[in-house]
């Protein structure tokens, strides 16, 4: 058996093979559940949402801390799948302006000629429930006639708590609904709103404070999973107070200020009457709460235009130890004159709760049914890993961007300089009994060989020779051992342009012997990660891998001085029940680069793989330039 890694410059592939192990590949799957995506519109104070804007002109912050851009994609000309639900409330408006609404929307299914730009569907909400006239269509004419159609009953004078109840409930399904169609969703409530919960009248009550929380938070994250935008469409034709428009009459502020909207229900302590009102929703989902007066179809078009030109924004959000914890998002457009639109904030995950029957190691055997180290609460992973007894545990996430802005800088450089290098290895390869104890070993040395060949890097061109020169196949495997290589380039999968592929979280501060380090966990994301490890059987069977762990980079150069690596899960199909890498980074001075390299110096590799075990162990010093040259004999 044995283990390898091979780097590619581009694609950063490493390989473990049992017989052979090694890292990173480049696969394409759907997108992680826990990463947040942004549908963000761009526009100036007035005028249409604008294009051609680069992925640099973008900055994410998550609770005022800047947040790397995991993917961006701009999107013109409605090319990404949308569907468009008008809803036109009947309950919280008298049958006669509801006859006006009905007219406007009419108008804006008509124009150019009937011909929508994205499916669309009318729904009307009456004390029935929400009834849908049509299937989705683009043709406007069809859909108008059918809308013509149906008689809107006369609405019944009732208590707000009931319109409240039917408005919401209603709202909710349809969310639901929406949630698990493809693509872009926007939801135009043509709606004075529905009344705030001033039905409610034990809101001070606790049990009804977390009810309503949890309601605010799930309906929050149905919209944001679901890809829905929600925009709120004010009939009201008069000045700032619409009497006699609604049922029971109701003020409508027609405000300018956007943070009228703004409501961040952090906890359920906060709740407030006008969290679930509809303007507060859509303004919290990205979308817009409109007053059109007399031009309703003028601003439902404008409600659709934001999917004809938007940018779709990723990040992966930084872990704390509160469920449900709520983030204000805020996006900045490095242009002079326009300004961003998208949702307002999110709620962060509920930890997972482990069985009793879970590893006590979290790269163990049943690692399948662990989270990931990034998404583990701080005391917890301290207390299941010893080298983090001493950390010391930040309060938050606002150091994560710059730590890995700076490391990745360290290791773009790294890359640059490291050209080609031999060294002299010392590997001991141990097989262990099932109590761990040691039941063989051999020891190898060896000159260690990092040649750079056009773009390849890693396994594909680190080689042992011996000290004729001569290569050396994998020593150990025909006697049952694991041989592993591969190890002196692994940290280039924490360059720029692959941090992108695995997901950080910053634990807090260690000093290790003299140096005061920043702690990050890290995780490859399925599907993302361009870094897999990949093992190879003696039958050159491959298998992709991926790894999680903890980084531990010194505070004052940024460099990586120690890594620990484990499986993010166990291989059924190549009975691997563990791989734990623990990496010792040095200091290599050069004559021709300015600045010291760090590289391995000791690495302890640990196996469980087909009910056996084993530990190898590498020493590496005396890391110099690779030349080659050729001596030529004077002739006789």
């Amino acid at each position: 058996m044995s283990i390898k890694l091979r780097l590619h410059l581009l694609l950063l592939v490493a390989f473990l093979c049992p017989p052979q192990f090694s890292t990173p590949q480049n696969h394409s799957v759907a997108h992680s559940g826990d990463r947040i995506y942004l549908d963000v519109v761009v526009s100036p104070v007035s005028g249409p949402p604008v294009a051609g804007l680069l992925q640099q002109q973008f900055t994410i912050l998550d609770n005022n801390v800047p947040q790397t851009i995991a993917s961006f994609e701009a999107i013109e000309g409605g090319q990404a799948p949308t569907e468009v639900v008008l809803v036109l409330d009947a309950v919280n408006i008298a049958s006669r302006e509801a006859a006006i609404e009905r007219q406007q929307i009419g108008k804006f299914l008509k124009a150019d000629g009937g011909r929508l730009s994205y499916p669309t569907a009318v729904a009307i909400l009456s004390d029935k429930g929400l009834q849908f006239q049509e299937d989705f269509s683009q043709d406007g004419n069809a859909i108008s006639t059918a809308l013509g159609r149906y008689t809107i009953p006369l609405r019944t004078m009732g208590a707000a708590a009931q319109s409240f109840r039917i408005s919401f409930q209603e709202f909710a399904e349809l969310v639901a609904r929406e949630h698990d169609r493809p693509g872009r969703k926007l939801i135009l409530c043509v709606s004075p709103g529905w009344p705030p919960l001033f039905g409610l009248k034990n809101l001070r009550d606790a049990r009804l404070r977390e009810q309503v929380f949890g309601n605010i938070v799930e309906l929050s994250t149905q919209l944001r999973e679901g890809q829905i935008t929600v925009y709120s469409v004010n009939p009201s034709a008069l000045g700032d107070i619409a009497p006699g428009l609604t049922i029971p009459p109701t003020n409508h502020l027609r405000s300018s200020n956007p943070k009228v909207y703004m409501v961040e229900t952090s906890k359920p302590s906060d709740v407030r009457i006008e969290d679930l009102t509809l303007a507060v929703i859509a303004a919290q989902s990205g979308g817009l709460v409109l007053m059109p007066g007399n031009d309703l179809a003028a601003e439902l078009q404008k409600c659709v235009a934001d999917a004809e030109v938007y940018y779709e924004v990723s990040f992966d959000p930084a872990v704390g130890d509160q469920s449900y914890e709520y983030h204000h998002l805020t996006i900045q457009v490095a242009k002079p004159g326009l300004t961003a639109r998208t949702r307002q904030g999110y709620y962060s995950k509920p930890w997972p709760k482990k069985s009793a029957a879970q590893s006590e190691r979290p790269g163990g055997a049943t690692q399948n049914a662990s989270p990931p180290y990034v998404d583990w609460p701080a005391a917890e992973l301290v207390e299941r890993l010893p080298e983090l007894k001493t950390l010391q545990p930040a309060p938050d996430q606002k150091a994560l961007p710059i730590v890995l802005q700076n490391m990745g800088e360290r290791m773009d450089n790294f890359v640059r300089d490291i050209g080609d290098l031999i060294a002299h290895e010392d590997v001991t390869q141990q097989k262990l009994n099932a109590d761990g104890k040691v039941k063989a070993t051999e020891r190898v040395q060896d000159n260690y060989l990092i040649l750079h060949h056009g773009y390849e890097w890693g396994a594909s061109a680190e080689y042992r020779m011996d000290e004729k020169g001569n290569h050396l196949d994998s020593i150990g495997l025909g006697r049952g051992y694991l041989v592993t290589s591969g190890y002196a380039l692994s940290c280039i999968s924490f360059s720029t342009a692959a941090q992108s592929q695995s997901k950080f979280r910053y634990l807090g501060e260690q000093k290790l012997d003299s140096r005061d380090t920043y702690v990050l966990a890290f995780a490859q994301q399925p599907g993302e990660a361009t870094f897999t490890t990949v093992m190879r059987g003696t039958g050159a069977t491959e298998l992709d891998l991926l790894t999680q762990g903890i980084l531990w980079v010194d505070k004052n150069g940024f460099q990586i001085i120690r890594m620990r690596s484990d499986l993010l899960m166990p291989s059924k199909e190549m009975r691997l029940d563990q791989l734990t890498t623990e990496l010792t980074f040095g200091e290599v001075h050069l004559q021709d680069v300015a600045n010291p390299l760090w590289l391995p110096s000791h690495v302890d590799v640990y196996i469980e793989i087909g009910n056996q075990k084993f530990r190898n162990l590498h020493l590496y010093t005396n890391y110099r330039r690779y030349r080659v040259s050729a001596n030529m004999k004077p002739s006789q």
